[in-house]
């Protein structure tokens, strides 16, 4: 559910999973999945989709799924989202978490994963989490949760820093030794025997052939730098390679508007990833270095598609087209690839 381009199913089907059924409301993102699955998605608002018709399109009866993956969309609880939403206002999209949860009891699957941003875990959207595990009970399933520890994506081998609410449930004669997956990739400050590193921006994305802003590769998809503008130039030359941020320019080149950001991620405006270090969030405006942390360690240009794709795990040879304002969404809102067969892989070991 939420399926969007595929992403998670990509790496769940992987983890050796068939995908039999998707929905999501968006018909551009619907068209990526069919392409790449030859799944054609149930194109619809979830409100209006029974458990019945998603089963009966999944061939299947209630209480055969084996797995039922949902990630409700998170900017009504994202710090981001605050920008944009008047304090406290309520966010339509946050009632889709209860309205997944009422989809799951329709279908009745014998284990479910859910994913969403740390932000419904505080102030007024805690009530909608509290609500789905209440459901979760009330239908009988035992579950475990990453609320005391958040699940991190760099943990498990996503060159990226997205650290997002997991919860794993499933049937209670299934629940013996349920548990969230271990980490797999330390920090470098932890590295001892036997344990591998967290993946970085080089190693992600540091093969991709150069680019100056505004200059298309001709023959990797997606690798095509936005034109920024003379101003925003003046800027990113300014900022120090690999790692360097807006505070380190000189005073005349911060815009007004800088001068007044503070907090939630604020700082990183206009800031270059590192080389040896996991990326930021990707976003959906990761192309953008006025929307975060998100110039190039060392060319003078934002980031592109592909090389946010790639920080997301997405392979490059996973069909991706359309207009770049899609893509950026659909790009920025993905559970990354390798993520979704981290917890594909932890969920089959209750399932055998």
């Amino acid at each position: 559910m939420f399926s969007g381009i595929g992403s998670a199913s990509l790496g769940l089907r992987t983890a050796g999973f068939e995908v039999v059924a998707a929905l999501d409301n968006d018909a551009k993102a619907c068209e990526i999945y069919e392409r790449n699955f030859r799944v054609k998605p149930i194109v619809e608002d979830i409100r209006r989709v029974s458990g019945k018709r998603i089963l009966a399109t999944a061939g299947l009866k209630r209480g055969e799924v084996d797995l039922l993956v949902g990630c409700p969309p998170c900017q009504g609880f994202s710090s981001l989202g605050k920008t944009t939403h008047l304090k406290g206002s309520r966010d339509y999209r946050n009632s889709l978490v209860r309205i997944f949860s009422d989809r799951l009891a329709e279908i009745r699957p014998r284990f479910v994963v859910f994913e969403n941003v740390p932000g419904m875990l505080h102030g007024s959207y805690r009530h909608y989490f509290s609500g789905l595990l209440a459901r979760l009970k009330r239908l009988g399933y035992a579950f475990v949760m990453s609320e005391t520890r958040l699940v991190e994506a760099a943990d498990y081998g996503v060159p990226q820093f997205r650290k997002r609410v997991v919860v794993l449930a499933t049937e209670k004669e299934n629940a013996s030794g349920l548990c969230m997956p271990e980490r797999t990739h330390f920090p470098l400050k932890e590295i001892g025997e036997g344990k591998t590193r967290q993946l970085t921006v080089r190693d992600a994305i540091g093969d991709l052939p150069s680019l100056e802003a505004g200059e298309t590769h001709a023959n990797i998809p997606l690798h095509s730098a936005v034109q920024h503008s003379e101003k925003a130039m003046e800027i990113i030359r300014n900022i120090p390679k690999n790692g360097g941020s807006r505070t380190d320019l000189p005073k005349h080149l911060w815009l007004p508007c800088h001068k007044r950001l503070v907090g939630d991620g604020a700082e990183s405006v206009y800031g270059r990833m590192r080389w040896n270090s996991p990326s930021p969030t990707i976003t959906t405006r990761a192309d953008t270095p006025s929307c975060g942390r998100f110039i190039h360690p060392e060319q003078d240009r934002g980031i592109t598609l592909r090389e946010a794709a790639r920080l997301q795990t997405i392979p490059d040879d996973f069909e991706l087209y359309g207009l770049k304002k899609y893509l950026n969404v659909w790009i920025g809102n993905a559970m990354p690839t390798l993520l979704g067969e981290t917890l594909g892989n932890h969920v089959a070991q209750f399932l055998t």
